[in-house]
Order: structure tokens, then sequence, then C-alpha cells
């Protein structure tokens, strides 16, 4: 490597540091183990004390005269995933994550949790407004935010491990940036629309070595600590000081000695982690400040005995790969987290999961979605030969701090016994916790479908399932009304669809589904198809056709139903430009009602105009057949 290669490797190393959170993606290289080139200006440490009483505050978990094993390493098997937060100073962010993600294995409804970091770094700085023009945090803020607001899984907003820079946005450079640079801008729709989990509200606790072992044993969970990073201790690539590759490999973190605490507090960064064990027989030798291992006069080894073992955010490529309980963790001294640490917890989630049939989500984490589960075999929307299917897209404004509202209506002309009913509803609103809205039927019944929750999160765009109506006729005029209860902030009722399921129960309905995706090309009159296998015969009596599509411009697309070998074919959706992503949609047909089901029916899609283009991602029939 030339001085000038070097360089510019140190210098992307140690600005890695520069947020608050030491990072180490590609392991220690003993070559560059001293910071040659002067350079280190590293950014405050202080978010990771933010809020702390301090130790001599707070009262020890557990009692005076109680006895802990010498080893404890239950919680392990209660962790999830090792993750790495790159080239993020965003730790603090991860271990809040890895600790929400570790109570809800140790709850055991959710057995495989991934929570979106990326989701929590934007909820600390916009919805709980902490740290706001800094990359760093503290587990106070994080903590508050995943119990006050919530978060959503990694797949609605995965994880970026490199900031924003002036490419992403002209702002993002300097030392004042805006928000957004430190969030990557706002989450999308499909995130914010999306079920967010919680925890328990958040407390510290003493970070001495009982205190922490008593909440551990007591409690089955583990701890949350940050607080001052040494780099020697952790045998950094950015240390001043000689370092340890053996140590780095197998995760070890040792009590910073003098030379260690005088370098590394000239510039000051820090670290924060999840402690999931300890070991108090595990001894580890000293070092001094040029790195040599410490012995006594007679030659002997002076041990450091006594380590947590804790889940750490940098990978599994490099830190920890040699320790014995999996790449990515490590050990480190319990004086360190006595002296240096600030400790925090948070408790098991109140997990209550029910299957809501005909929302098409898995909603009980057991695998099977709506008719499919158990749970739904009853359940009229599983059981119902028909539905029928009308909307109201007529915008109307929803007047600021006027509890009268609006009131939009749609007329239901056909009668029958209603088996389920869906009301989805898509609302711009810039303050959903301003609104109420109702379903309400003329002549009596009315069912709050939103009630002023979800605080200052955007819009409501959602499906509603409501039981409420089962049984009664489906004929009649429905409204949806919407009121706002508070001031400065107006919207818009976009418009709402009403499905209703009807039917005598015990029809029995078959599903057919084709989840390969097809790519959609772009501005093409041939389109694109995917085909579905009906073996069973019977005569059709219900049919309902549901497309997951991912684009980002809906009214580019028309979709037909076509049934291969016989004539015509039925049009689901005309293209109408209308803005806005696909998503998932549902069409009611009811021109093939008497025919046989059995055969080969396509989907044929077409996008009409130029620049955006998408993918099937799954279609299903739902077939309703005489016995």
């Amino acid at each position: 490597m030339n001085e000038l290669s070097k360089r510019g490797w140190l210098v992307g190393a140690l600005l890695a540091v520069l947020s608050g959170c030491a990072d180490d993606t590609e392991g220690l290289n003993p070559d560059l183990v001293t910071n040659q080139d002067g350079i280190a200006t590293l950014s405050e440490h202080d978010p990771l004390y933010e809020g702390w009483p301090t130790n001599d505050k707070l009262a020890d978990e557990g009692k005076a005269d109680g006895v802990y094993p010498k080893t404890y390493t239950e919680l392990v098997t209660l962790q999830s995933r090792v993750t790495s937060q790159a080239r993020r100073g965003v730790c603090s962010i991860f271990s809040a994550v890895g600790l929400m993600e570790h109570l809800y294995i140790a709850e055991g409804t959710i057995t495989e949790p991934d929570f979106s970091e990326q989701f929590l770094q934007w909820s600390v700085k916009v919805e709980t407004g902490g740290f706001p023009t800094s990359e760093g945090s503290s587990s106070n803020y994080n903590l508050r935010a995943i119990h006050d607001h919530g978060i959503v899984e990694e797949a609605q907003w995965p994880y970026v491990g490199r900031g924003w820079d002036e490419q992403d946005d002209p702002a993002c450079t300097g030392d004042d940036q805006p928000t957004r640079c430190y969030t990557h801008g706002d989450p999308p729709q499909e995130a914010l629309d999306a079920e967010r989990w919680h925890l328990p509200r958040g407390r510290w606790i003493s970070s001495r070595r009982n205190s922490i072992k008593a909440h551990m044993t007591s409690q089955q969970e583990g701890v949350v600590v940050g607080g001052t990073f040494y780099y020697q201790s952790w045998n950094h690539r950015a240390s001043e000081l000689p370092t340890n590759n053996s140590y780095w490999r197998k995760g070890y973190v040792t009590f910073p000695n003098a030379e260690d605490q005088t370098k590394s507090l000239e510039d000051r960064a820090g670290h924060s982690f999840v402690l999931v064990g300890w070991d108090d027989d595990l001894e580890v030798q000293k070092r001094d400040g040029q790195g040599n291992l410490v012995t006594d006069d007679d030659g002997n080894p002076v041990m450091e005995k006594g380590f947590f073992l804790f889940k750490n955010s940098w990978g599994t490529d490099s830190f920890g790969v040699e320790n014995e309980h999996g790449a990515g963790y490590g050990w480190i001294s319990m004086d360190y987290v006595e002296d240096f640490l600030t400790a925090y917890v948070s408790g098991k989630p109140d997990v209550n999961l029910e299957e809501i049939c005909g929302d098409e989500i898995d909603n009980d984490f057991n695998g099977d979605i709506d008719c499919d589960d158990a749970a739904c075999s009853e359940a009229a929307a599983c059981t119902s030969g028909g539905s029928l299917l009308y909307e109201n897209n007529d915008a109307v404004t929803i007047p600021d701090d006027d509890p009268n509202g609006i009131s939009s209506s749609i007329v239901v002309p056909e009668g029958g016994t209603i088996s389920g009913l869906k009301v989805t509803v898509d609302i711009t609103h810039n303050y959903k916790g301003d609104l109420v809205v109702k379903l309400v039927r003329d002549g009596g019944g009315e069912v709050i479908l939103h009630d002023r929750s979800g605080g200052g999160e955007d819009h409501i765009q959602q499906t509603f399932v409501v039981g409420d109506f089962d049984g009664e006729d489906a004929a009649g005029t429905w409204r949806l009304e919407v009121s706002d209860h508070d001031r400065f902030i107006d919207g818009t009722l976009n418009g709402w669809v009403l499905e209703i399921l009807t039917g005598d129960a015990g029809t029995p309905i078959s599903t057919y589904e084709n989840d390969e995706d097809v790519v959609i090309p772009d501005d093409d009159p041939m389109g694109a198809f995917s085909n579905i296998e009906v073996g069973d015969a019977g005569a059709i009596e219900s049919l309902r056709v549901s497309i997951t599509i991912d684009h980002t411009y809906q009214g580019d697309l028309t979709l037909k139903l076509q049934r291969i070998g016989q004539p015509g074919e039925i049009v689901l959706q005309q293209a109408d430009a209308q803005s806005g992503q696909f998503g998932t949609k549902s069409y009611v047909v009811d021109s093939v009602l008497g025919e046989d089901a059995a055969g080969t029916w396509r989907l044929v899609m077409v996008d009409e105009a130029a620049q955006d283009e998408g993918t099937l991602d799954r279609w299903k029939l739902e077939l309703g057949l005489a016995e």
C-alpha cells in the first residue's frame, strides 16, 4: 500500500468513529495500528450519557447478599443474529434494536423478529426530538421512541450502512446539516403505514456488576450499556497505542491502563452494545501502554479476572471471530463496565396476536395467512360464497378542528346476508392523531375505525376488517365519517372502498396462487402474463382475484383476466393515470358465474405509459365452487 493510499485508508477508518460510536468492519490491520497522520478529531460521546443519573443515585437491582452463578450464558440462545452498523455511528440504535429483538424472542410469540434500525434512527430524531443535528443518540431516547411510537419491521425500511452526503442531498455537507441527513430522509409510505412494535417503558439501572447480574438472572433479560470507548482496550485500528490482534479476534476488551485512558480521552468516542452473560473465572492478561503483556517480578502473568459477555454490532467478519459464543460476540472487563459505562433495560413485550381473517397478513406469525390459518376456519370471511365491492373516490376536504367533520356515502343496492366486511380508507393528513374515522350505516349501527391514535404519523391508508354487521342485510347506505379534533392541520379524504362478503356459510372457497415474480415491461403494449392452473372442476358461484404489484404509478397499468382456450377476456383495471403505489388490489368477477372452473387462468399486465416500471409479486384466485 503506498503512502497516499495508506493515508486515505486511515482517514476513512477514523471518520467512521466521528459520530460517537466506534466502528470496525474490516478488522484489525497490524500494520496500521497507530495514527501516523495525527487525524484525531472525533465527535462528542455525550449522547450516550444523556439523562443518566449516575450509579451513586441508582439502587442495586439485587439483594446485598445475593449469590450468582460463576458463569451465566443462558441468554445467548435468546438473541437475534449479529448485524453490522457498517460506516454509520449508530451503535446505540443497533444495541436498542438488538435488545428489543432479544426481548421479543424471550417472550416467545415471535421467534425470529427483525426490526428496523433505519426506522428507529428516524423516530428518535423526528418523533421523539432527540439529537436532531447529529448521528448519535442514547439508550434513554431510543427505548423511549420504541415505547411511545414503536418501530416497524426491517423489511419495511431496510438499513443502509453509509451516511448521506451532498450526492444524496446538497444540504448534507459541512457542520450544520438538517435532520434528514442523519435519518436518510423520511420513511417510505409503506413503512409509515405498517404495524409498529413496542416495548415496555425502559429505565436506567446501576452498571455495578451485581446489579447487572441480578437483572439478568431475575428477569432473564439482557442489558444495554454504553459510554466511553478506549481504543487500546478494544484493540481498535484507530488506537495510537499498540494493540493485540489475538485479543481482537477473541473479542477481549480489557480495563484501560493509564496511558490508554489519557490517549483515548484526548479524542473521545463512545460505543454501545448488549450484555448477555458473564464469566467470573475468565482471566485475560493485562497490557501496558506499549502493548506488552504485564508480568510480576517473578515473571508470572498479571491477569484481569471477571468479564461480561456481550453482543456487538460490527458484523461477523472480524471482531470476535474466535469467540466461543459466535462471531461478533465479545468479553468486556466487569471493571470497565462499572467504572465507565451506563446501563439501561426494558422488559418483555405484551404480545397478544390474533389472525385477522381477510387482510392478507400473517398477523399471529404462525406461518399461515387468513383462511389458511386454523384460527379462521369458522370465520365468515372464509366461508362466504361471494362478495360485493363498492368505492367512492370523490375527494373531500376535512375541515381543521371541526368535530362535525365530513361524510362520504356508498349506496349498496344488492341485498344479501353479510358474512364479512372490510373498509379501505385513503386519507391524507400530516397528523393522524387529530382524526376520528367512523363507519356508519343509515338506519342504525356505527363502528369507530380510528380514534385519534398514531400521534404525529402521516396519513391513514389502511384496510379495516369489521365484524359488527355480520348477519345483517347488506343493502342500504353506508357512510364514512371523518372529523378533525385539533387545530393547525387539515387534510383530505381521497376515497374509500367497501367490500362486503355475502353468502351462506359452508360454501367452499378454493384458493389458487402463483407467487413467482414477473417483470412488467415499461411502456410496452405486449405486456407480461402469469398463469394459474385450476384442476378442480365445479360450477363457479363466486370469484375474487387478488393481485400484488410493486409499481410506483398504479394508473399506468391495464390488467386483464383470460381463460386459455376460451374466447373473450375480463378487464379488471383500465389504465387511468392515477398516481400512487399499486400495492394489493382485489377484484370481484361475476361474469363467469355458472361456468366450470377447471382450466388455465391468465393474468395479463400491460404498462401503458413510460418512466415507471413494476413487478408482479403474486396473484391468486379465490373460487367459490358448487358442491
